[in-house]
């Protein structure tokens, strides 16, 4: 027996209601139970004389479905028909009974019938919403999506005030493949109330593919243009259009909108403010600089102009040093920028980042480590909170580090370590602190500490401690001679405090002394690093290609393939190039930590050439 598409999908809903209703209303006497029994095993020639019986006796609506799908399924139409139509007689509001009754008329051929049935429910429809709603539903189950929405258009004619089916409204036009209609929909919904602008912008993010529908995208965007000019009011639209700038990467855009609404209604920048972090976190950095510049104009009057001016200096400070190469000059003068802002706002627990941002400059491009010092000192005197406190005893570390005071960094970074034991920064600290010892060739205690920050919550510093520990570990149990660690850590500290050259020669020594080995590899890395700081952008990739090339199978080979893709791409500007390594990082260094950001940049570059 073989029943029409359209029955299959009511078979099992009568299936589910029926289960459902049985543990709760079914009378459970021994006829009942025989039905249910030969129900059950497909035996519905058995269980319909039980349930014709039962049916009779308990007028019960559960007896009456499964009553009627054992007529059904052994093609019993006019028995179901005559059961069905006697049923609606008794119960006529019963839209259930009468979709059991289309079904027996479509399953022998007699649509017309079926089609008047399905008329005369929604023409019979009283202006009640749940009700209208529900029947909608029905149809839609059914896949009967003209009727569903022949329903809510009348029953918005019924229901003159208040919701107005737009949702399923537009549910029902994305069904019937009219895009112009659900996007009129959705935002027919914001007209009802503003309240669903969330909401509306979650289902469009549903049904449209912004990078890959164009004609829909185009649509949306006309649509919200022509209501933009027709309301110019209606600052909802504004913002849907905010929304879909965005959704498309078109900040500029995003930027020129959010401008116009924070005019209209005195927002004081709190909206380019926001629109900024966003441009910023997807690296349009014009873009961000134009909405932070947006609000810095507005003057100190804006609650949001102290966090601006910060945020775009260190944009600015971002630029420079990701330029291809930038000179000392160009860091004076972020510096002077950094120091003009201090000076004109002072130096408070609410300019704390741009203190610590002057510091890093300070410390780690222009190798001033005394003024860092004295800065940070300085703000460790104001009234910040713990967590501030603590930033600024690492970063006073640090710069301790730059000026060869190791044993006071490590004083500040247990501090640091003791204070916030189980957070990320109390981490961070002990890490800090176990490089310390490292550099001063304390590697016994060094890796000890390094073993426990491997199941550190922070996933960089997990690796990072885990990189450091195998270091060690491979290079100290090999043989008992610790001068090629000991210079290695020695290179790695000139490195920290800026001093390439004694770095590069220190790293020289090392190969020539020590030319077989095992910490060659390592070797190779750190020279790598010396010239990326040094801007000499192929020495180092030249470099970290044999680390790639010949030591494929050690620890350094996915780090040395990330660090190439991220040179070619941001500072040679030769994405293809760059994707060829972040797509080596995808199948040669499968569950390497560069896993995810290799994908969404390969996937990136990708897109853009296609």
């Amino acid at each position: 027996m073989k029943f029409k598409k359209s029955n299959i999908l009511l078979i099992f809903l009568f299936l589910f209601l029926g289960a459902g209703n049985t543990v709760l209303a079914q009378p459970k006497d021994d006829d009942t139970k025989l039905a249910d029994h030969y129900f059950s095993k497909g035996e519905f020639f058995k269980a319909e004389g039980y349930y014709k019986k039962v049916y009779k006796k308990y007028k019960s609506s559960v007896h009456f479905e499964k009553y009627f799908l054992c007529l059904f399924y052994q093609e019993k139409f006019e028995d179901a028909e005559k059961l069905t139509s006697k049923r609606l007689k008794q119960d006529p509001l019963n839209t259930n009974v009468a979709f059991m009754l289309t079904q027996v008329y479509e399953e022998t051929d007699r649509q017309t019938e079926a089609d008047q049935v399905y008329l005369d429910l929604i023409e019979d429809m009283v202006p009640v919403q749940s009700r209208i709603t529900a029947l909608g539903k029905e149809f839609k189950i059914r896949g009967k999506y003209d009727y569903a929405l022949q329903t809510y258009l009348k029953g918005r004619k019924l229901i003159k005030k208040g919701y107005q089916f737009q949702l399923e409204l537009a549910e029902t036009y994305s069904s019937l493949d009219q895009p112009d209609q659900m996007i009129n929909e959705y935002l027919n919904l914001l007209d009802y109330s503003q309240v669903y602008v969330k909401t509306v912008q979650t289902y469009l993010s549903r049904v449209i593919d912004f990078e890959e529908d164009d004609a829909l995208v185009e649509m949306l965007k006309n649509s919200l243009l022509e209501r933009i000019q027709k309301n110019p009011d209606k600052d909802y639209y504004s913002e849907m259009l905010i929304w879909y700038y965005l959704h498309k990467k078109e900040f500029t855009g995003a930027v020129i909108q959010a401008k116009a609404l924070d005019k209209r209604n005195n927002l004081k920048g709190k909206r380019l403010y926001e629109i900024g972090q966003v441009c910023e976190t997807n690296e349009s950095f014009t873009a961000a600089s134009k909405a932070y510049n947006y609000v810095i104009d507005l003057g100190k009057s804006s609650p949001y102009y102290t966090r601006s001016l910060e945020r775009n200096l260190k944009l600015g400070f971002n630029q420079i040093t990701n330029k291809k190469s930038y000179t000392n000059a160009d860091l004076q003068a972020v510096a002077k920028s950094f120091e003009d802002a201090l000076t004109s706002l002072g130096k408070t627990p609410k300019t704390m980042g741009m203190q610590m941002q002057l510091a890093e400059i300070y410390a780690f491009y222009l190798n001033e480590p005394a003024k860092a010092e004295s800065l940070i000192k300085e703000s460790l005197e104001l009234p910040v909170n713990a967590n501030q406190k603590a930033r600024l005893k690492i970063l006073l570390g640090d710069v301790y580090i730059v000026s060869d005071q190791i044993w006071e960094a490590s004083l500040l970074y247990m501090q640091v370590e003791k204070q916030f034991t189980e957070d990320v920064i109390g981490h961070e600290a002990k890490f800090k602190n176990a490089k310390v010892f490292y550099y001063d060739g304390e590697f016994d205690y060094a890796k000890a500490q390094l073993d426990v920050l491997k199941a550190s919550t922070s996933k960089l510093i997990a690796n990072d401690a885990m990189q450091l520990s195998l270091l060690l570990q491979d290079n100290l149990v090999i043989d008992t001679v610790l001068a090629p660690v000991q210079m290695y850590a020695n290179a790695d500290l000139l490195l920290q405090q800026n001093n390439f050259s004694g770095a590069l020669s220190m790293l020289d020594s090392l190969e020539n002394e020590f030319p077989f080995h095992s910490i060659a590899d390592e070797v190779l890395f750190k020279k790598a690093e010396i010239y990326q700081e040094q801007q000499n952008w192929e020495k180092a990739i030249e470099l970290y290609d044999v680390v790639v090339l010949s030591y494929a199978h050690d620890i350094l080979a996915d780090d040395a393939a990330y660090n190439i893709a991220k040179i070619y791409e941001e500072k040679l500007s030769n994405k293809e190039k760059a994707a060829e390594y972040y797509k080596m990082i995808l199948f040669d260094f499968k569950g390497s930590l560069y896993d995810a950001e290799a994908r969404k940049k390969f996937r990136g570059i990708k897109a853009e050439y296609n």
